[in-house]
């Protein structure tokens, strides 16, 4: 139990950098979104992609193992236990949903976007609207996983008020 205040912070700081991940995410989209069908538009696309693939892999493994260790060490807490923690239980489903929606969606759907937008990012060839299909569905997922990331925050700050 002594380096359970540790994974709590660590906990803390993954969540704050998925956080400012659902807070960029805006800023990125739109400077896509400005740059359509100009120079540079593959870049700023692939920086998107490499931004939230490499943040979102960091925070949700991160998240997701602080969190197995931080209920496995308290005996308060269980894995999905309405009746104990319904604040935690609700937590940890959302948590599930959105690596359902990673792993179902946003996963293949960044892998296809990559494969069209191809390696050479200063070629000017125009992306295709099957590419501009495959990151407008990625930007509505960034958004839906970001606002899922948001409640889960907003249930764990707020769960001393509510009992």
């Amino acid at each position: 139990m002594e380096f359970y205040p540790s994974i709590i912070t660590l906990h803390i700081i993954f969540a704050g950098m998925w956080l400012s991940s659902f807070v960029s995410h805006p800023f990125l989209k739109s400077t896509i979104i400005r740059n359509k069908n100009k120079n540079g538009e593959k870049k700023f696309i692939h920086l998107y992609l490499t931004f939230s693939s490499r943040l979102g892999m960091i925070t949700s493994l991160g998240i997701l193992i602080t969190g197995i260790i931080m209920v496995s060490m308290n005996p308060g807490y269980g894995f999905f236990q309405m009746s104990a923690n319904h604040w935690l239980a609700t937590k940890q489903i959302i948590m599930v949903a959105i690596l359902v929606i990673l792993g179902a969606y946003i996963i293949p759907t960044s892998k296809k976007l990559r494969t069209v937008i191809g390696q050479d990012l200063d070629n000017n060839a125009p992306i295709s609207e099957e590419g501009y299909k495959s990151l407008y569905k990625l930007f509505k997922l960034g958004t839906t996983i970001g606002i899922l990331v948001l409640i889960n925050f907003l249930l764990a700050i707020t769960h001393i008020y509510f009992g």
